[in-house]
C-alpha cells in the first residue's frame, strides 16, 4: 500500500498540511496585526536586524574613532528605544483606560492597574518624558466618568 507513494508526493503533502497549519495559527491568533501591516497601518517589525547585521564583525577600537559630541548635547540624548517604549506606553495606557471602562473599576483597582502597567517601562520613569505620560494619565482619565486623577496624583503612581 505505502509503495504507491513516492517520497516526493510525501514531502509535498506533509509541506501543504504543514503551511496551512502556520497559517491557521497565525489567522486564528494574529488576525489583527495581519490586518494592520497588510493595511498600512503598521510597518512591519524587524526586530533584532540592525543588532545581528554587525554582530559578527570583528572590532577593533584602534580603527575607529569616536565623534566628539558637545556637552549639550549629551545630557539630552534620547535613545530611539526610549521613544518606542514610550510609544509602546501610550498605546498600553490608552488600553488600560478602554479595559477600565469596559470593567468598571473602583479607583484604587484602577490605580494600582496603572501602577503595575508603569513598573513595565523603568526607561520611561527616568526620562523626561515621565511628565508627559502623567498628563496623558490625567486626559485620559477625564474621559472615565467614575474616575479621576489629578497631576500629583498621577506623578505618585511611578512611585
Amino acid at each position: 500500500m505505502f509503495t504507491n507513494i513516492s517520497w516526493v508526493n510525501y514531502i509535498v503533502v506533509v509541506a501543504l498540511l504543514l503551511a496551512s497549519w502556520y497559517l491557521f495559527i497565525a489567522f486564528r491568533f494574529y488576525f489583527d496585526e495581519i490586518k494592520d501591516i497588510a493595511t498600512g497601518k503598521r510597518k512591519f517589525p524587524f526586530h533584532g536586524l540592525e543588532k545581528t547585521r554587525f554582530q559578527n564583525t570583528p572590532f577593533e577600537p584602534s580603527s575607529i574613532n569616536p565623534p566628539e559630541i558637545p556637552s549639550f548635547q549629551s545630557e539630552f540624548a534620547i535613545s530611539d528605544n526610549t521613544f518606542e517604549e514610550v510609544e509602546n506606553l501610550v498605546e498600553r495606557l490608552k488600553n488600560v483606560v478602554a479595559d477600565a471602562t469596559k470593567r468598571k473599576l473602583l479607583k484604587q483597582e484602577f490605580i494600582d492597574y496603572l501602577r503595575l502597567v508603569l513598573t513595565e517601562y523603568p526607561n520611561v520613569k527616568n526620562s523626561p518624558f515621565s511628565s508627559s505620560v502623567s498628563e496623558l494619565i490625567v486626559s485620559e482619565c477625564d474621559k472615565l466618568e467614575s474616575v479621576t486623577l489629578t497631576q500629583v496624583e498621577a506623578e505618585e503612581l511611578w512611585n
